[in-house]
């Protein structure tokens, strides 16, 4: 399982967090715990959206160099020095299986046809559109 770092960095309300090997990758949270969850959420997103579009994920960094990366993310923002309080947390990412499995699936006729409808209107193959439909539902376990 890859780690990645993360900042957690106090504000108005909560948390922000920005994640140095992802500088396109943040999120936030009411609380350092939900924070954590969420970044979770959002760095497993982010990096199976980047598999989707067939790009390199970066090697993580160490701790010390992704410390430094994250000063530099952050100095780069370019509101002020880091505010006490900044939490710097590893954060664990499952292992993606990217193998194609077939598998088989049972539709009615008539939702079968809006499937094949949808896909080729939108330029995709069956399987396509239904892996892209699967990544619209998020599943948000309780905190």
């Amino acid at each position: 399982m890859a780690t990645y770092y993360a900042g957690f960095i106090p504000d108005e309300g909560g948390y922000s967090v920005l994640f140095p090997d992802f500088p396109g990758c943040n999120s936030d949270g009411d609380t350092l715990e939900e924070a954590v969850f969420r970044a979770s959420e959002a760095l497993e997103g982010h990096i199976g959206a980047m598999l989707g579009d067939g790009d390199a994920i970066p090697q993580a960094m160490d701790r010390e160099n992704a410390l430094e990366a994250f000063r530099g993310q952050y100095a780069g923002l370019g509101i002020g020095p880091l505010p006490d309080g900044v939490e710097f947390l590893p954060i664990p990412v499952p292992e993606f299986d990217v193998r194609v499995k077939k598998v088989a699936v049972s539709f009615s006729g008539y939702r079968l046809d809006m499937i094949d409808r949808k896909a080729r209107a939108l330029g995709m193959t069956r399987s396509g559109f239904l892996g892209t439909a699967a990544e619209a539902y998020p599943v948000r376990e309780s905190v």
